[in-house]
């Protein structure tokens, strides 16, 4: 029982700080207190996380098998909480500004959804998986919806929940056939099951994996389940959109390879399933990337830039024999620090607007790489860098090794149309640059940028150039947590 407790400790944490949050809301109505037992909250967990690592080892699971304790579970719990960390920081300022007085709500929210993240990525039996999913979901709903005196926030809640709930229950559907077809909803006998049993051309499998596929394909915001993400993105609180571009997708991206490369991993069926995600992937990127090159508003643009950026990941599930999970992996991190800090400014752009007026329209940049130096130059490495322009920047080496995968994988039309895209997207980035240099400022307010704004700011410019120099250290971890997942068919607990 101890060992669970241990390995389930970033859970635990999260869940009683939640908790503990609603029980001070009694007492005490000060924003400032939430934010410090939250960013506590979350420390711990990461600490908690460092200290038992050892125990995270190929095969071992907590509480009879109904969670992994695996390398690829660790790390993935790390970048959720890692990426949460920072959107705390990153909001902490702003929301002042965005919810109400009365909104101390927002956090234990928050520490719920990430509490749900972290379960669908430990997940190990379907239904916790599905339970995990809907705790991070229901708490995102109302997260959107936040700001009661924005219209947009509380459209982007209403349409985030209903799409959402039909999704949840497409996917919920594929977990009950994957169920009345084996037997078993622990995702490791299922997977053998299929591998020993004859279900290469059973029809009731594909409705399965199709059902658990659209699952998949709207949380991590894939064409053409993609319709809730610009309109939820820009209604959101911008720290909210922030955590849901970067760790909600890292949570279902995780939870999509586990599924996919695991449960469905049979040479077979994944023969089947494969070109379905060679269609997906060719038209995420491309509606992302053309559908961004006419927005005006940038947190618009950078809803559609993280459709393409989705369709640029998934191109990797087709190559799990040739790096495709680590250079997944990889860009999963280059993509959080770089998007975390592009959202990072928008938000200081934003807080500086007059009442009334939109804070992430791009005029709202015009002149500010003069008037706001640091400002801009941060988001000069931002923007070439989720362009994926070299050299020496993490989204350029993200791409690299995706593309690299997907050609070993003997996909080379599908990374010339990538390559094709990764070109459009140069346009929409760098306008947001002709804007802070090269257009004159339309009477910009001052910016000021607290200790928290400033301290994530420094660490994702910082992070993103690293990732660029030095990206060896990150992929040769990511190649070790998710070599875990080759072993995880053969491993039962009783």
């Amino acid at each position: 029982m101890l060992l669970d407790l241990e390995l389930t400790a970033p859970i635990i944490i999260m869940g009683l700080g939640a908790c503990f949050l609603l029980m001070v809301e009694v007492f005490a109505k000060s924003l400032n207190l939430k934010t410090k037992v939250s960013a506590l909250s979350i420390l711990l967990s990461i600490g908690s996380l460092f200290y038992f690592k050892s125990n995270f080892i190929v095969g071992a699971t907590a509480f009879s098998g109904l969670i992994y304790a695996d390398p690829f579970t660790w790390l993935a719990s790390l970048l959720i909480l890692g990426g949460s960390f920072i959107a705390l920081l990153l909001g902490e300022k702003s929301l002042s500004k965005e919810i109400p007085a009365s909104g101390n709500e927002y956090y234990s929210l928050f520490m719920m959804s990430i509490s749900g993240a972290l379960i669908m990525v430990a997940a190990r039996e379907m239904i916790l998986l599905f339970l995990g999913l809907e705790i991070m979901s229901i708490a995102l709903y109302c997260l959107c919806a936040f700001n009661l005196w924005s219209s947009r926030s509380s459209e982007a809640g209403l349409k985030y929940f209903l799409l959402g709930s039909f999704s949840s229950a497409i996917f919920l559907y594929g977990i009950s056939l994957i169920y009345g077809l084996t037997g078993s909803l622990v995702i490791s006998d299922i997977s053998n099951l299929l591998i020993t049993g004859n279900f290469a051309n059973n029809t009731l499998l594909y409705m399965a994996l199709g059902f658990m596929l659209v699952g998949f394909a709207f949380k991590i915001g894939l064409v053409p389940f993609h319709f809730w993400v610009p309109d939820v993105y820009q209604g959101a609180p911008t720290p909210v959109t922030a955590f849901m571009a970067c760790v909600v997708k890292v949570a279902a991206v995780s939870v999509a390879l586990r599924g996919l490369w695991v449960m469905f991993g049979e040479a077979s069926i994944f023969e089947h399933w494969s070109h379905v995600i060679w269609i997906l992937s060719v038209l995420t990127m491309t509606v992302g990337n053309l559908v961004a090159l006419r927005q005006k508003s940038v947190k618009r643009m950078l809803a559609y830039s993280s459709i393409a950026h989705a369709g640029y990941m998934f191109m990797a599930f087709l190559a799990p024999g040739f790096g495709g999970g680590s250079s997944i992996i990889y860009y999963l991190v280059a993509y959080m620090v770089m998007t975390f800090g592009a959202f990072g400014v928008i938000i200081a752009v934003s807080d500086s607007a007059p009442e009334g007026v939109e804070g992430d329209e791009i005029s709202r940049f015009n002149g500010v790489g003069f008037s706001h130096p640091v400002l801009g130059i941060l988001m000069t490495i931002f923007m070439f860098s989720l362009a994926g322009l070299p050299p020496g920047l993490a989204g350029f080496l993200g791409k690299f090794y995706i593309f690299n995968s997907v050609i070993q994988a003997d996909y080379l039309g599908l990374v010339i149309i990538a390559v094709i895209n990764s070109a459009i997207s140069c346009y929409y980035y760098l306008r947001v640059l002709v804007a802070m240099y090269f257009a004159d400022s339309e009477g910009n307010q001052p910016i000021e940028l607290d200790w928290s704004m400033r301290s994530a700011l420094y660490v994702c410019a910082i992070a993103t150039i690293f990732l660029g120099i030095f990206p060896s250290q990150v992929y040769n971890f990511a190649t070790t947590a998710v070599a875990s997942l080759s072993h995880v068919i053969s491993v039962v607990t009783p």
